[in-house]
Order: C-alpha cells, then structure tokens, then sequence
C-alpha cells in the first residue's frame, strides 16, 4: 500500500487535482497510511479485503460520514491507480455505497452466519464474536477489555469514543464462553490481563484485523463486517427481554435507530415465525379432528 500510495503522489492524478482537492486528498491519505501502510499487494488484492476497508470505513462513519465517504472515495482512486499499473491484481472496492445517504447500523450477523464462524474459526476469534455480539461494543473497547471488567454476571467499561460508562449483564451463552476462557487463562503460567487473546494467549498488540480477514473468508462469509455485530446484539438483546431504552444506552445507538434495526431483522421475521407457527396448529386441529370425529370437523 505504502508503495502504491508513493508512486500515486508522483502521478498526475494526484498532481494536477486543484489545491483545495489536494488538500482533502491529502488528509485522507494520511489516514489511509496510518492504517494500511504495511498491507502487501496480495492481502489488497485477496477475498475478505473489501470487508476490512469498509469496517474502518464504518468505524469512522459513526461520528463522521462525510469525512468516512471522503476517506473511502480517495482510497477507491488509490487503488484504481494501483491496478491500472498493474502494482495489485484486483481492486476490492468497487461499487461502495455512500454512508452520508445511508449507514451500515441495520446490518446484522445472522444466527446462520455466527454458526458458519463459530464451525470454522480459532477459538480466540470465536471469543471475540461473541464478545461483539452479546456487547456490542466497538472493536477498540473490546480488544482492550480486561478480566477485571467482568465479575460473572456483568461486563463494565468505559467507551473511548463517548466516555460513557457501561454495564452490560452477560447472556447465559456469553458467560459459559467467557467462564471457560476466563478458566483456561488462569491455568497459564502467565495469564492475560485481557479477555481477548491471540492463539499464544497474548493481547492482540497487532494482527486481530489480518486474523479476522482470513477467519471471515475461511468461513465463506461476505459483505459483513465485525462492527456489524453492534447491530446484531440490538437484536439479540431485544430477543432476550431487553427494552429499546436499555439496548441504547448500552450500544451508543439512538433509540430511534436501535428500534429500525429491531423492526427490520426482529419483529418482521418473528411475525413470518408466527404466520407459519399458527399454519402449523391450523393443519394440526385439521387431523385431529379427522381422527377423533371420523372426517367431519366442529368448530369449537
């Protein structure tokens, strides 16, 4: 990346734009750098890749989706030189949606596509899903969550983006994951202090994103991003008793966002659930009434 972005520089794409162009270009491509400076022009090129950009893209979108379309839009024109100059075999962003029109918030993880995860990936990665899933809380708060956060029954954090201070009570699914792993860990000679490891058992200094890239792929799972797990937890939360109120004080979402997440994925397919469920019941009191009153049914 960090050669494709130099050789960019000393093009006339670059060279020509208009001062108050450059200027822009300019500080999207430091951002860019400082992200993906040491990516290989395989790993640009390879499947999975297009998640991860959108994933930082969607991480700025949150605060800033205009500057997150800026950031994303002089990346596609980086990487579109890059091909054109044969420096990356494939580009990975074509055809990006523009979050200032729309944002990614009702995107959600399936229970289809947690199993598919769940078969493929190492167990770390698995953990750290689940973690996502069950919090939603951003990447950065969860990669630096240490045991000390969680007393059995509870998560408790700070967000670095907000400030604010958090309370998350752990599903019976989330707790027996993080009881083994909280188990596992104190049996080392020198347990992490974080509740999120790499496969040596190290906090994950570097490398989470590349692991997850790879564990994505593997598992055949496109077009979702980790942060979509934040939506994916309104739902899960929702479906676990959770109020609309509660699910937003614990996310960061809106109210009004966390109940057009819930509307779209939860209460539309619990109605279809509903309609098949009461069709089923329907064709049962059918046969019973065959057996019981030899083929002539009475209303009852």
């Amino acid at each position: 990346m960090a050669e494709i972005i130099r050789a960019y520089l000393r093009s006339p794409h670059y060279r020509d734009l208009k001062p108050s162009t450059r200027e822009g270009y300019d500080f999207a491509i430091r951002a860019i750098e400082s992200e993906f400076y040491d990516m290989t022009a395989e790993q640009i090129a390879a499947p999975g890749t297009r998640s991860l950009f959108l994933e930082w893209r969607d991480e700025i979108a949150e605060a800033h989706p205009r500057k997150a379309d800026l950031y994303m839009s002089v990346l596609q024109r980086i990487l579109w030189f890059g091909l054109d100059r044969e420096m990356v075999a494939r580009h990975p962003l074509e055809r990006v949606s523009k979050v200032s029109d729309g944002t990614r918030r009702d995107i959600i993880w399936t229970d289809a596509d947690m199993e598919k995860f769940r078969k493929s990936a190492p167990e770390p990665l698995v953990r750290a899903m689940m973690l996502a899933a069950w919090t939603g809380q951003r990447q950065g708060d969860l990669l630096a969550l240490t045991w000390s956060a969680y007393d059995g029954q509870a998560i408790r954090l700070r967000q670095s983006k907000t400030g604010a201070h958090v309370a998350v009570k752990v599903s019976v699914e989330l707790k027996a994951a993080l009881d083994a792993a909280k188990a596992a860990n104190e049996a080392r000679n020198k347990p992490a202090v974080t509740i999120l490891t790499n496969r040596g058992g190290k906090p994950w200094a570097t490398g989470f994103k590349s692991s997850w890239r790879k564990a994505m792929a593997k598992a055949g799972i496109v077009g979702k991003t980790f942060h979509d797990l934040r939506g994916t937890f309104v739902t899960l939360a929702y479906r676990n008793g959770a109020s609309i109120k509660e699910i937003a004080e614990v996310t960061g979402h809106s109210e009004k966002d966390a109940e057009g997440i819930i509307r779209k994925h939860y209460l539309v397919s619990s109605a279809a659930v509903e309609k098949i469920e009461s069709r089923t019941r329907s064709v049962k009191r059918a046969e019973n009434c065959k057996t019981t009153s030899g083929g002539s049914c009475v209303s009852h």
